[in-house]
Order: structure tokens, then C-alpha cells, then sequence
């Protein structure tokens, strides 16, 4: 039979001596931390800061604590590349130093790239299995059955960990771990997950973290502390001023697609991306800096952009080269492809490349020691991103790298208000490596809401569409009371392995339809039922379309007048919970109150302003910083106006049919058990929220069945119950938790009969 050489697997030879790589004081302190907790099974992070070296502190741990003493390892990532530098990691730590019991061990390198082998031929005797998730789960059968099934003992390394909430990843990681449980080893599973951004990932998503990794952080080290001890680099931050203005307007919708999927739309990275102006600008300061910027890596915006830095570069004869994840070349029709990437990294590496252009190829994991500089030509409103990409220059004196290192962003003019993040220095607080530009949580949750809202005023003003009924509404039931916020992975058509990358989504929720959202989020375990998902995580456009209708039909039977109903919003939602199984995070409007454009029009009715007084005072109220106006508006301060000339008008009656009602400002002295459940959450969502979780607690059985208080019927679907008081507020009762109950509808409808025919 004829064979042939892989390099996906094979036998990692021992070599006699010490290992040339030694660990600094933080990673030896690391290796302490986690012989502390090897004594006992545990499921815990190792938080290194990008370039602190996580991987090597790893791969040192786990061949002298695993591999030495003959038990197994599997490593998984998410991206290909991660998996090569894993393998490169452990086959360049092979010493006897660390391995003083072996010879030598077996690898294995799985994904879904062609490099890497399938699943299917796992054998029995791999001593180190590293992987992608994806391939994994399509092959985990193999895995169990060849390989995990014969183990009392095996240890999961979980790279960039901060993506281990996904089902995909915790099915892998249950598989594993039940498997070893069932057969009697119930302390045979060990856990490491690594990352620099345990807690960058969506705000929603920290408790599941902690819930993937029970015993949280094992061991963790500042980045400011590593810049002091010499090991990473101290960034000088640079931004260049391109005077490049983005005239084209951009919608609403285009700005939250930017900052939800960190894109820009195709037609304007292609203006940016071929502006000769600009990409002029970043050559020449490279060539004016040339000493003390090489080598240079470039973060370009697209592929095109990439091959026309490059080839202004080389017009200028510096050496460069472009990486990408896949691009045909137009002379000769040939794939890029990604052994032509680790050829051309290399050459960066060995000094005969001096600028190497990618195109967010390197951003997590990659080793590259010698970077001096980093260009970050294109703009991101991604934190996690802006991390890594300066991260690749962070490389200090003592780790093989520089003193220094410059971070060079091109700003240009942007008409229209997007968060894009330009760190200027580094900070001591905690979980964070950069600064970002500071939005509060009520100003970032009223950026999403002005999304919608904007779109909304452009219906209005524009005076072909029929907007009366829309306008006779009370203005603060069209502010929304908050947002539920979830990022979902999807597959991303740039990757030549088709790899997941976190996309974030937002709901809106407005008086009409928090309580049918609310019923609907916490019912999906219920209308799951009826999906035999198994391990999978993606719907298929059946079952989609069927949970759809099924949550229309009993959620949202009236979603053709609610406002702000979207199929996509509950559509969105669903996907998520298939892949993560858990809620999404709902994120308050606490200063809704605020927002009420009712009383500034009722305050220039009964002052009679008009004239100049009515606009000065309109002014002070627009530019005035503590406001939400324009954020709300989106900045445009028309719309501003518009809307409140509307409100006026119906304080003036000159809007037939509409009720006029202004708040009633309550004292603070008044309790809150006091007001009515509709009052509390006028003003206080969060309290509101938290009632009705704990009624509804208080009457669900273990089994997850809520019991009507009077009728005794029983029920899994919120839906089928509302919150009543025992004792009537009209007879003095409160709004307390033991003076709350739950009811059907009918027992409601009953008591409330009743409770009238006593008074």
C-alpha cells in the first residue's frame, strides 16, 4: 500500500536538555496557581493579556503535568489558524526539561481546513488531539468513541475562552465531560480556558461565562503590569488626521448595521479604500517615519484595499506583501491560499518582508515578536478588536520584541455620530486593557433606541405616508422602555473555513409590547419543546418559520398594531436561545423619563414663548449635555423640531380624537409599594422587572409549572397568567410581594368581578 507524509499528524520526538523558551515571573506565578488547583477537578481561566504569553504558559503546564505523566489533552479553538500556532507552541516546548518521562507523544490536528485531518481517524493512541469546535461536534461520535471512551483522565484547553458561551462549545465540553462521568470518573475532567478579554465579550454574556467556567478566573495579570516589567512594549498612540471627510449620509439603519457587525457598507470602504488621497497619506508617513516605524503591519479595511497599499508600497520599492483569507488573483485566476499567508507571516518574521498588510487575518493569536508598529487604517467600533490588533505590537525588550511600540490610527471626517473606538492610553481598571470613548450605559442603550426613532421621524416627515395615527400617540409610548441586547456566532463568508464570528443584535421593547416580549422570552423553553434540536445550534428555515408563527399566534396575536413589531426582532431572538440556550439580557432606558417632549411643548404653551424666547429655549434644551435629545434624534436637530411643533399642536387641540395627558410628577417621598405595577414601571423598569420575576417564582413548582393562586390550573406558559393584588389597592392594598399573586386570565377576570361587587 502506498503512503505518503502528513503534517496533521504524526509522533512529536523528546529532545534531551532545557527548554530554550523559559517563562517570566508572571507566567511561573500562573504555573503555581494552576498546580494549586490540578489536585482537584476544576473548570477555570487563565487571563493573560494579548502577547503575555497564554499559550506557552499552557503548553509548558500541560506537557509537565499531562503529557509527562501519560494523560491525554485536547485543545480546542475556533479559527485554524489558533490550532497552528497551539501545535507549533507544543512541538517547539518538546524538552526533556519538561517531558522527563517520555520519549516522546502522538498529535493530531483536526479542523475543517484541507491542512487538517478529520475526525474520523482519531486513534486510540493521540496523546494530544487539537482542533477546531465545528469539526469536533460533525465528527463527535469518533471522538468519543476512539478516543475520550478509553480516558479516566483528560484535560480540555478551551483557546479564547471569551467564545466558549456558545451551545457549540458547551456541547463539546458536556460531551466530554459526561462521557468520563457515566463511566465512573467523575473527577477525570480538567478544564483551562484562555483568554485576554474574559470580560469584552457581549455585557450579556458574563454570567454565562462564570457558568462555562464555575471556578472562574484561576490566575490573571495587567497588562500595565507586563509594560513595567519590560515584557510588553509601551504603546505610543498616534492619531493622524486624514482630513478625508465621508460626506455620503448615512441612515440609521447603516450606522447600527456598523456598530452591530463592526462594517462598513460595501459602497463607502470602497470610496474609503480607494481614495488615493488617503492611502497616499499612509505610505508617506510611513516613509517619513521609516526608522523608527519598521517593520510595519497594516490592518487594511477590505481585499482591495490591502492589494492597493501594497502595491503603493512597492511602487516606493519598501518590501511588502498582503495577507488575506481568500482572494483570486486577477492575472492568473489563482486562489490565494493560506499556505501562501504562513509563507509570506514567516518572511515577516525573518526580517525580509518590512511591512506585511492584512486584513483581519492577524488579530487573535498570532506570534509576531518582531513588530514595531501598527497602522490601523481602517475603523472599528469593536473593543475586543482594537485589543488585539494593538496587541501585535506589544511585543517588549525582555520577550524578544521592542521598548516601544507605535499605534498609528487614520481618523477621517465622518459626518455622522458612529462610536468608533480610538484608544489614546492604557488603564489600571480592571478587565480592561484600553481606554474606549466614554458612553454611559443609559447614552449607549438611547443610541440604539434614536435608531428607531429616526426612522420613525423620517416616516413623519415625510408627507406622502399617512402618519396621524402614529403622531396621536403619547409621545413617551413611543420612546422605548429598553432593549434586549444579544450577540449571536455566525458563519462568516470570509473565512475559507467558514469560522464563526460574534454578530450583535437589538430588540426594542415599548409599552405595547414588554409584557407579550416578556411572556414570549420566558416561555421559550416551553415552545423549544417542540424542536428536536439534539446538538445542533442553528434552526433550519422550517423550524424558524414555525416557532414564528407559533409565537405570533400566542405571544404577538395583535403584532399587525403593535409598535415597533418585527418578525426579524423575534425571529433574531430565536436564533439566539437555539445557540445559547439561555435569556437574552434586557437593558433598561432608565432616563425614558426624561425624553418626554409633551412637557417641553406643554412648558412653551403655558409660558406662551414664542419668537426668539421659544428658540433660545428649544436651543438650551438641544445643547445641553446632560439632555438625551440629541442622541435620542440622532443629531438631527430638524427632527427635534418637528416633533415637538406636533406636540404642541395637540396641546392646542388641532389634532381631533387625541388625549392630551401630561405625567403626574410624584414626590420621592411616596413609597413605591404605593403605585400600581403599570406606575412602577413608568418609572422604574428595572424594579418592575424584578417584581414580576420574584411573584412568578414564588408560584412555579420545580418542574417549572406556575399555579393560578384561585383556580389552582397549572400551566409551563407565562402567557397563560397575570400578576393581581390579594387585597385591592382600591381597599389599601400594596404592591408587596406577599400581597401579589398570579392568575389565569379568567380567575382574574372573576376576582375582579367580585372584588367590584363588595365595594
Amino acid at each position: 500500500m502506498k503512503t505518503v507524509q502528513v503534517e496533521y499528524a504524526g509522533r512529536i520526538k523528546v529532545e534531551t536538555g532545557e527548554n530554550p523558551k523559559q517563562l517570566y515571573y508572571h507566567q511561573n506565578e500562573a504555573i503555581k496557581a494552576l498546580n494549586e488547583k490540578n489536585q482537584h477537578p476544576f473548570e477555570g481561566l487563565l487571563v493573560l493579556p494579548t502577547g503575555g504569553g497564554k499559550t506557552l504558559t499552557a503548553v509548558h503546564w500541560l506537557l509537565r503535568n499531562f503529557i509527562n505523566q501519560g494523560k491525554k489533552v485536547l485543545w480546542i479553538a475556533h479559527r485554524h489558524e489558533l490550532l497552528d500556532q497551539a501545535f507549533q507552541t507544543v512541538e517547539l516546548s518538546a524538552y526533556s526539561s519538561l517531558l522527563s518521562n517520555v520519549s516522546g507523544f502522538r498529535y493530531r490536528i483536526i479542523s475543517g481546513h484541507s491542512k487538517h485531518d478529520r475526525p474520523v481517524n482519531i486513534e486510540r493512541t493521540d496523546d494530544i488531539i487539537i482542533a477546531s469546535k465545528d469539526s469536533l461536534n460533525s465528527g463527535l461520535d469518533h471522538l468519543l468513541e476512539n478516543w475520550i471512551g478509553h480516558l479516566q483522565e483528560v484535560l480540555l484547553v478551551v483557546d479564547e475562552a471569551h467564545h466558549a458561551t456558545a451551545k457549540t462549545y458547551r456541547k463539546l465540553i458536556n460531551a466530554v465531560k459526561d462521557d468520563l462521568q457515566k463511566r465512573g470518573h467523575t473527577n477525570g475532567f480538567k478544564m483551562l480556558g484562555l483568554t485576554a478579554t474574559p470580560f469584552r465579550t457581549d455585557e450579556s454574556e458574563k454570567g454565562l461565562l462564570k457558568l462555562v467556567f464555575p471556578n472562574d478566573i484561576i490566575f490573571s495579570e495587567h497588562l500595565r503590569n507586563l509594560v513595567a516589567r519590560g515584557i510588553l512594549a509601551e504603546p505610543i498612540f498616534e492619531n493622524l488626521e486624514t482630513k478625508i471627510e465621508i460626506k455620503q449620509k448615512l441612515t440609521a439603519r447603516d450606522i447600527k448595521n456598523i456598530e452591530d457587525f463592526d462594517r462598513l457598507p460595501k459602497d463607502i470602504a470602497e470610496k474609503i479604500a480607494q481614495s488615493r488621497n488617503r492611502n497616499n497619506q499612509i505610505v508617506k508617513h510611513y516613509i517619513n517615519n521609516r526608522a523608527k516605524y519598521k517593520p510595519l503591519l497594516v490592518f487594511a479595511i477590505d481585499v482591495e484595499h490591502a492589494i492597493t497599499l501594497n502595491a503603493l508600497f512597492k511602487a516606493e520599492k519598501i518590501n511588502s506583501d498582503f495577507i488575506v483569507a481568500a482572494v483570486k488573483n486577477a492575472t492568473t485566476g489563482k486562489t490565494i491560499a493560506a499556505t501562501d499567508n504562513k509563507e509570506k507571516i514567516q518572511k515577516f518574521r525573518n526580517g525580509e518582508l518590512e511591512v506585511l498588510i492584512n486584513v483581519e487575518i492577524l488579530t487573535e493569536g498570532t506570534d509576531l515578536p518582531n513588530v514595531q508598529t501598527v497602522f490601523l487604517t481602517r475603523p472599528t467600533t469593536s473593543t475586543i478588536l482594537m485589543t488585539q490588533m494593538i496587541g501585535r505590537a506589544l511585543r517588549g525588550q525582555k520577550a524578544g520584541g521592542t521598548e516601544k511600540a507605535y499605534v498609528v490610527s487614520f481618523i477621517d471626517e465622518w459626518e455622522d455620530k458612529i462610536n468608533w473606538v480610538n484608544p489614546p492610553q492604557l488603564h489600571n481598571e480592571d478587565g480592561a486593557e484600553f481606554i474606549e470613548k466614554d458612553i454611559s450605559s443609559s447614552n449607549r442603550t438611547a443610541r440604539l433606541i434614536s435608531i428607531e426613532m429616526i426612522e420613525e421621524f423620517a416616516r413623519i416627515m415625510d408627507e406622502s405616508i399617512d402618519t396621524t395615527a402614529l403622531e396621536k400617540l403619547e409621545f413617551l409610548k413611543r420612546v422605548p422602555i429598553g432593549i434586549y441586547r444579544f450577540s449571536i456566532l455566525e458563519h462568516s463568508e470570509d473565512s475559507e473555513a467558514f469560522e464563526t464570528i460574534p454578530r450583535n443584535y437589538d430588540v426594542l421593547l415599548y409599552d405595547d409590547t414588554e409584557e407579550a416580549y416578556d411572556n414570549f422570552i420566558n416561555d421559550l423553553e416551553v415552545l423549544f419543546k417542540n424542536v428536536d434540536l439534539k446538538d445542533r445550534e442553528i434552526l433550519t428555515k422550517a423550524e424558524l418559520e414555525t416557532l414564528l408563527q407559533t409565537a405570533k399566534q400566542i405571544h404577538f396575536p395583535d403584532y399587525k398594531t403593535l409598535l415597533g413589531y418585527r418578525d426579524e426582532d423575534v425571529e433574531n431572538i430565536l436564533r439566539f436561545y437555539a445557540q445559547k440556550q439561555i435569556l437574552p439580557e434586557f437593558l433598561a432606558f432608565s432616563e425614558r423619563r426624561k425624553c418626554d417632549l409633551s412637557i417641553v411643548a406643554k412648558h412653551i404653551y403655558d409660558n406662551s414663548l414664542g419668537g426668539r424666547a421659544k428658540s433660545d429655549y428649544i436651543d438650551s434644551l438641544w445643547n445641553d449635555e446632560k439632555s438625551f435629545w440629541q442622541v435620542l434624534f440622532s443629531y438631527e436637530k430638524l427632527y427635534f423640531r418637528k416633533q415637538l411643533d406636533i406636540e404642541t399642536l395637540k396641546i392646542e387641540g388641532l389634532y381631533p380624537n387625541t388625549v392630551v395627558s401630561i405625567p403626574t410628577v410624584i414626590p420621592d417621598t411616596v413609597p413605591i409599594e404605593k403605585l400600581t405595577l403599570y406606575e412602577i414601571k413608568e418609572r422604574d423598569i428595572l424594579e418592575y422587572i424584578k417584581i414580576k420575576k420574584a411573584v412568578f417564582k414564588k408560584h412555579t413548582d420545580a418542574k417549572g409549572f406556575i399555579t393560578c393562586a384561585i383556580s389552582g390550573a397549572k400551566s409551563q406558559m407565562r402567557r397563560d397568567f397575570q400578576i393581581d393584588h390579594i387585597k385591592p389597592m382600591s381597599q389599601g392594598g400594596l404592591t408587596t410581594l406577599d400581597n401579589l399573586q398570579v392568575l389565569t386570565h379568567k380567575a382574574h377576570i372573576e376576582k375582579t368581578r367580585s372584588d367590584n361587587t363588595k365595594r
